[in-house]
Parts: structure tokens; C-alpha cells; sequence
């Protein structure tokens, strides 16, 4: 594994955070949020896909978890950015951020799920133009935080003294949260964001395209790549990774049904840097590593979210 820790991992603390798309009422939801916080989660995060029945609409649920907590974050993970107009994107989540008194977090990404784009009839193009799209409307909607009105004339998106309201919370805006794993998306997110997620390049229907992206030298190769696109700033950059937990007494079980369900080899399983099967010291162990190559903020997935409180709580400091 290569080393690749930036000069900030010693001051900044480790955050946490999960991604969920539904549950089963709003009380349900409600009272999930209000289990996170207490467990010392930073943020709850929403997927954005209109394909599948267990994802809720992004902004409504957003609010919901923001208006019944008081110090989780909200946001997305990602926002894909072909759905919406970067004015009502900005304005949504200058709106999200007021009513949770500057919690809100921006996250983005230049659309993948091929399904998505047929299920809303609209082009699923190249990925060089989605990312040049996603770059163009992360540069408008910074200007739309910052300016009180904006006139732009892009290849993508045209605009006439546009602008936002209510103002957001947090100055100049709330934090931009940028995911990828290709070079292109990921030297935009160098450039622009706040929060960079390292994630495995996958095609249209969800599929890894090459094992390699799924270790933690892939990883370390692709904060390189945030580097030398950021300069600078790099040590101003949140580094985040998705990390996907099943905590179990027989891993090795529980990687052969899990590679039956996932219909992949076993050892793509066992090899992921972004997978832990086993105990939550073997989760501890994992974020330890990952942190050597830089990273500080986690997204905790699976069926045991919860079980990880205490962890969550011990590591984050609260």
C-alpha cells in the first residue's frame, strides 16, 4: 500500500457519515437521524437516482432529517448533475442550508446509472462531456452563492441575471462534496471542491471495470491525481471513501454468499479496500489504514450502521 497522508490528517479529525435512500415511514426516518447524531455521525447522506422504489426524493428528506436534529449534517451522495439546472440546484441547497442552520453539504457527481438517463428520456452522453457539464455548472453555482446576479454564456448552460434566494448559512457557500475515480472528474474535484470522495470507476450498470480500482493502491494513485490538480489547497481538501460493513463471526461465509448475491469472485470481495467482512476491529483496523493514505471522512454502508455507533463515536471524538 502506498503512503500517501497530506499534512492536515494530523490536525483534522476523523468524520463519519452514511448514505440512505429511504426508509420505511417518515417517523422511521426521522428517528434515524436522531440515532445518528447521537452516535456521533457528522452527516446523513442521500443517493440520487430516480430508478428502484427505495429512493425517496433528495431535498424533502433532507429537510425532514435537518429539522429533526440539531447538529447532523445533510447532503448528497451525489447529486447527479444532468437532472437539474444549476440555478434551482444552487437554490435548493441554499434553501437546505438555511432551514438547517448551515449544515448542508453539496454533494455532486457527473451521473453514471444508464438507467437513470432512460427512465428521465435524456441523453446519456460520453463521460469526458458529463464531467465538462459537471465542471461547468460547479463554477455557475459558486458564483450564484457568491454574486448577486449572474449572466453566463457556456457551452452547457446559459443564464440572465440569475440569482439565488434565501442566501445560504455557510460563506462563501455550503461545502461542495465532489465523487469520482477516472482523472478527469477527479482533477475537477481538485480544483473545486472542499470534499473529494475516491471512488472505483464503474460502468453504466454498476459493474467495476478493472479489480485493480478497487485497492487501496488504486486510492493512493488517485489522491495523487487530486494533488496535482489542487496545488496549494491540497492540505484544505477533505479526502472521503465509501467503506461497506458486514460485521459477522464467519466472514468467510459470509463472502461466499455475498459473492453469490454479487455474482463476483470471492477475492474481488476479500481484496476491496472499500469493504470489511469480519469485526469492528477489523473496521477500526481498515479506517486506520485508509487514513494512512489520507483519508478522513468515511461513509459507513450496510446492515450495520447502527452496531457501529460506539465505534463511530470512540473515533470521531464525541
Amino acid at each position: 500500500m502506498q503512503r500517501s497522508c497530506h499534512a492536515a490528517d494530523v490536525a483534522r479529525a476523523l468524520r463519519f457519515c452514511t448514505q440512505a435512500g429511504a426508509a420505511k415511514s417518515g417517523a422511521e426516518w426521522i428517528d434515524r437521524a436522531r440515532r445518528l447524531e447521537a452516535f456521533g455521525y457528522s452527516a446523513l447522506l442521500i443517493p440520487d437516482h430516480v430508478i428502484g422504489t427505495q429512493l425517496w426524493s433528495v431535498f424533502p428528506a433532507l429537510t425532514a432529517a435537518a429539522v429533526a436534529t440539531t447538529k447532523l449534517r445533510v447532503g448528497t451522495l451525489v447529486i447527479a448533475n444532468d437532472f437539474r439546472n444549476p440555478l434551482l440546484l444552487a437554490r435548493e441547497f441554499a434553501t437546505l442550508d438555511l432551514i438547517s442552520d448551515g449544515r448542508a453539504e453539496i454533494g455532486l457527481g457527473a451521473g453514471w446509472a444508464t438507467r437513470d438517463y432512460e427512465s428521465l428520456g435524456i441523453p446519456y452522453d460520453r463521460g469526458r462531456v458529463r464531467v465538462e457539464r459537471l465542471a461547468e455548472s460547479v463554477r455557475v453555482m459558486k458564483r450564484l452563492f457568491i454574486e448577486e446576479k449572474v449572466t453566463h454564456e457556456g457551452a452547457y448552460y446559459q443564464l440572465k441575471e440569475a440569482q439565488v434566494a434565501p442566501a445560504a448559512v455557510q460563506k462563501p457557500h455550503p461545502p461542495i462534496h465532489i465523487a469520482g475515480g477516472g482523472r478527469q472528474i477527479l482533477t475537477l474535484a481538485g480544483q473545486e471542491a472542499d470534499i473529494v470522495a475516491i471512488i472505483a470507476m464503474v460502468g453504466g450498470a454498476g459493474q467495476v471495470r478493472d479489480r485493480r480500482e478497487m485497492t487501496a493502491d488504486a486510492s493512493a494513485e488517485k489522491i495523487g491525481w487530486v494533488r496535482e490538480a489542487a496545488g496549494d489547497r491540497f492540505d484544505q481538501i477533505e479526502l472521503s471513501m465509501f467503506l461497506d460493513v458486514t460485521l459477522t463471526d464467519d466472514p468467510e461465509a459470509t463472502v461466499r454468499d455475498l459473492a453469490k448475491q454479487l455474482d463476483r469472485p470471492a477475492d474481488q470481495i476479500t481484496e476491496s479496500a472499500y469493504r470489511v467482512i469480519g469485526s469492528v476491529e477489523d473496521v477500526r483496523k481498515r479506517i486506520l489504514e485508509m487514513r494512512q493514505l489520507g483519508f478522513t471522512y468515511f461513509c459507513l454502508r450496510g446492515p450495520n450502521v447502527e452496531d457501529l455507533g460506539p465505534l463511530v463515536g470512540e473515533m470521531a471524538g464525541t
